[in-house]
């Protein structure tokens, strides 16, 4: 089916063509690349609130027990 488009003039391919996904490429790795970005961040604030409160517990039981 692909041939016959081809042959008959229906579909063409040109090296043209791919070059205007060029930018569409870039883009898109650029926005995989802050999507990667911002998830690592959000994992890192979610770490470092988790250990903060861990702490914080630690250090009230520690309380209640000398008290």
């Amino acid at each position: 089916m692909n041939q016959l488009l081809v042959s008959t003039g229906v579909v063409t391919f040109s090296p043209w063509g791919w070059l205007l996904w060029l930018p569409l490429l870039a883009a898109e790795g650029k926005l995989r690349a802050a999507r990667r970005l911002a998830r690592e961040r959000v994992v890192a604030r979610i770490e470092e609130r988790h250990a903060r409160e861990a702490k914080t517990q630690a250090e009230a039981q520690a309380e209640s027990l000398k008290g």
